[in-house]
């Protein structure tokens, strides 16, 4: 293997650490959780969501989103409905702390990508965009 492309992956995943301990940092001030601000961001977006989608969107198992909505609601930041024609199934909601909440997300989010994305012009972000697509694809085609 080239030297470079271990080089390379390296950097994907010191970039993935950064992320996430810069989160942890400064959520865990404000007592909440790494992943909570863009779940919140996902129910804003999609007012009903299942939980099923939401562990989907985030690519992590149903049982996981099930924990990390269950602190979400007892901040009362989300509620649960079940489905009107498939009563096993929930839909998640924002309260009116969530949509509170969903600010402060939102902005935080917002502060990471300004930080992450700081001095890489249009064309470098379109050639990041497709590279990245490309790495997805082999991911997916390649699994077993």
């Amino acid at each position: 293997m080239k030297p470079e492309l271990v080089e390379l992956l390296q950097s994907l995943a010191e970039i993935i650490k950064f992320i996430h301990l810069r989160s942890y940092h400064t959520l865990n001030d404000m007592q909440i959780y790494p992943g909570q601000p863009k779940l919140i961001m996902l129910i804003k977006e999609n007012e009903g969501i299942t939980q099923r989608e939401l562990a989907e969107k985030n690519f992590v198992t149903p049982s996981t989103i099930t924990g990390m909505l269950s602190k979400l609601e007892v901040k009362n930041y989300i509620y649960r409905v079940p489905d009107t024609i498939d009563k096993r199934i929930m839909r998640v909601y924002l309260t009116p702390e969530g949509q509170t909440f969903a600010i402060h997300a939102n902005e935080f989010i917002n502060s990471m990508i300004e930080q992450i994305f700081d001095g890489i012009d249009d064309e470098e972000l379109e050639t990041l965009q497709r590279l990245s697509q490309k790495l997805k694809n082999n991911i997916h085609n390649n699994e077993s």
